[in-house]
């Protein structure tokens, strides 16, 4: 029985009375939304909602919360209040009620398919109950029932508008048939009204003579069924507009076309009374065979079942008819099964949050309270955007989701308003700010998964892989810092660097400085291989030479009793041919005969080139060496370099030590003189055998 929007609370209640056996808590319930009766019957009304509630079978609670969750009641009633009067479970219903209100008003329109579909996910998981959206989408339909008397146009398109994209999809997913259908009809009537008029006036002119004709048919078959010892009832099916005008655009047909405009049902009692029925349908009236569907032996993934068919019955005018047993009907009508995978195009993959709706609907046919288990964690960022995050995700999980940078940058967060830590989980519709500083900083320790910032793998992939890049660049700068050192001290050109580059197999100069940083290759390969690369340089003629190396006198002068040191650029040791240059203040530099550097100093000083010999007395002469070695440990390695040198019976000129802040090492550039028949290559190795040093690399100056 339909009650009027604005029946009186007495009669409301005298009817709700009756279904529930004049229950106290109910009349108390009732006499609480009749004190704020308001007469606006645009707005829901408790009483007439829980009537609803009552026609789908809903139980003694959800009836209360139904009354109860009356929008004129908000704040005028608290929850202690409402434990105390009502019970536990109501008072919690109806909280969770006022909770679904608030999260409908973020929705928007022109939003797209994503949003809205995540919005719906969300709304269904914010509730413990689903009881509670029963609640809700009764309430929504009296509010639209009520809708034709609001004066704001535009307020009446946006709740239409909101219906049809939120509410309606719910309840078809829930399998509230009867609920659904009156959604969609009633939001479309004011978001297309002409349309609505049109479809609703050819529906309406032709209605006495499809009505007539749906008798004559119904009847017909009928005595068919009957003659055949088949108990059945055979009945009109209701035409929704929205449905037909859905179905007239999917497949582009006219109205004249639709073979479901003239439709019967059929209801049965078992399974075997709708084969026996198919078979009377189709031997009175000739079959459609393209319009048939055995959805009973081949249930649609929901678990609708019901035989689908159109057959051309009298004057040759196409009809529908479902048959289906009784159980089916209520299944379909009432709160099992939906149609909403097929309607709504989706796929044959496996959803998660599809199980969880049959399992919602499962629970409601039964009338039993069940909280949905959700499969995700919706969350709004500050601009009312909507993101699927998995449940345990970390307010750090979010900020990484929305873009790597974000997640890179995260300096804190913020959720509802309120400072939090980057570990805190987020719940659902939670508004989430994610709050970020200028350059990307993150934390090691975000990449662990036992440090619980990230739940997300694939965030912490994100989170490791900044981090090997950070390293890598600066075992790169380190890499480029040796490789220059050396390129100076050896004098290597451009075209030197490359024939180095190749000698050692790498690709480019960047691979070279990253197996040098990373420690992949060695300071005595690279120096060895650096010094194979070069040859002598021979002078080319040059007119204006007025000497060349060749022309120098080849009898060597005696070096005894003269100031004399190796050159640095190429190390000549006793026995080499060398020639001698005689510098400003320093005595004389001694080059082996094939050095490059004195083949240039000839070019430009030939004056100043003398043709030496080694010194009778070796020990009469010392050698300089300048090294860069690079020392992890200072205060050890100047513990132990004493008794490095003793033996060589060096002693150090000069040192100078600075903090590479790439690699964090110390390099120390070391001036160390020694008589000059020790081997310095040997004391190198003694000092690149130290714990504490990295590297030792000789400068040419």
């Amino acid at each position: 029985m339909r009650h009027a929007l604005d029946a009186s609370n007495e009669s409301l209640c005298a009817a709700l009375a009756a279904l529930t056996s004049d229950d106290a808590s109910m009349a108390a319930a009732c006499q609480r939304a009749a004190l704020v009766w308001d007469g606006d019957v645009t707005r829901a009304r408790g009483p007439r909602a829980a009537l609803a509630l009552c026609a789908i079978g809903a139980d003694r609670d959800t009836l209360m919360a139904g009354v109860l969750s009356d929008p004129r009641l908000l704040g005028r009633i608290d929850q202690a209040t409402l434990r105390a009067e009502f019970g536990a479970v109501v008072a919690e219903q109806v909280a969770q009620m006022q909770r679904l209100l608030q999260l409908g008003e973020q929705y928007r329109r022109a939003q797209s398919a994503d949003w809205v579909e995540n919005l719906r996910r969300l709304l269904l998981s914010s509730i413990r109950d689903v009881r509670v959206m029963l609640i809700q989408l009764v309430h929504r339909l009296e509010r639209l029932r009520g809708l034709a008397f609001e004066p704001d146009e535009a307020k009446r398109r946006q709740l239409a508008a909101e219906t049809l994209d939120v509410y309606a999809p719910i309840a078809h997913r829930l399998g509230l048939g009867q609920i659904k259908w009156e959604l969609e009809d009633l939001a479309f009537r004011h978001l297309e009204p002409t349309t609505y008029k049109r479809i609703a006036s050819l529906l309406d002119e032709r209605r006495i003579e499809r009505e007539a004709y749906l008798t004559q048919v119904r009847l017909d078959l009928a005595q068919a069924l009957q003659a055949a010892g088949i108990e059945a009832r055979v009945m009109g099916r209701p035409k929704h507009i929205f449905s037909i005008w859905g179905k007239m655009q999917r497949k582009k047909l006219s109205f004249d076309a639709l073979f479901d405009v003239r439709a019967l049902r059929v209801e049965v009692e078992t399974v075997a009374d709708c084969y026996a029925a198919l078979s009377v349908v189709h031997n009175r009236f000739a079959p459609i065979e393209s319009e048939y569907d055995d959805y009973i032996a081949r249930p649609k993934e929901n678990g609708y079942q019901s035989l689908h068919t159109a057959v051309l019955a009298h004057q040759d005018k196409a009809c529908e008819v479902q048959i289906r047993t009784r159980a089916m009907h209520a299944q379909a009508e009432l709160g099992v099964a939906a149609h909403w995978r097929y309607k709504e195009g989706a796929g044959s993959a496996v959803d998660p949050f599809a199980a969880e709706l049959n399992r919602l609907r499962q629970a409601l046919a039964a009338g039993k309270s069940t909280e949905p288990v959700a499969a995700m964690v919706y969350v709004f960022t500050p601009e009312g955007d909507i993101f699927a995050m998995p449940p345990g995700s970390t307010v750090l999980d979010y900020a990484y989701r929305v873009h790597t940078l974000v997640g890179h940058r995260c300096k804190g967060a913020k959720i509802n308003g309120q400072i939090v830590p980057l570990k805190t989980v987020l719940s659902q519709a939670d508004r989430v700010e994610i709050l970020t500083q200028t350059n990307p900083a993150p934390s090691r320790e975000w990449a662990s998964a036992n440090a619980g910032f990230l739940k997300s793998s694939s965030a912490r992939a994100k989170v490791r892989n900044w981090f090997h890049h950070l390293d890598q660049s600066a075992a790169r700068a380190s890499g480029a810092a040796q490789c220059d050192r050396l390129f100076r001290r050896l004098g290597l050109n451009r075209s030197a660097q490359i024939k180095l580059i190749a000698a050692l197999n790498f690709k480019s100069m960047d691979a070279l400085f990253d197996a040098v940083g990373l420690h992949r290759l060695d300071a005595a390969t690279l120096l060895h291989t650096a010094r194979a690369v070069l040859k002598p340089v021979v002078p080319r003629p040059d007119a204006h030479a007025p000497v060349s190396l060749d022309q120098i006198p080849g009898v060597g002068l005696s070096l005894d009793g003269m100031k004399a040191q190796p050159a640095g650029c190429c190390h000549p040791r006793p026995g080499d041919l060398v020639r001698a240059f005689i510098t400003r203040g320093q005595g004389l530099s001694l080059h082996k005969q094939d050095c490059q550097n004195l083949a240039h100093l000839a070019q430009q000083f030939p004056e100043r080139i003398l043709a030496v010999d080694w010194p009778s007395d070796q020990a009469s002469w010392v050698q300089t060496l300048r090294l860069d070695v690079l020392v992890e440990d200072v205060a050890r390695f100047w513990s132990d370099l004493g008794p490095v040198l003793v033996p060589f019976k060096a002693r150090i000129l000069e040192s100078r030590s600075r903090l590479e802040r790439n690699s964090g090492l110390n390099d120390i550039a070391l001036q160390i003189e020694m008589p000059g028949a020790m081997d310095a290559s040997a004391l190198m190795k003694r000092l690149q055998g130290l714990l504490s040093v990295e590297s030792v690399q000789r400068r040419a100056s």
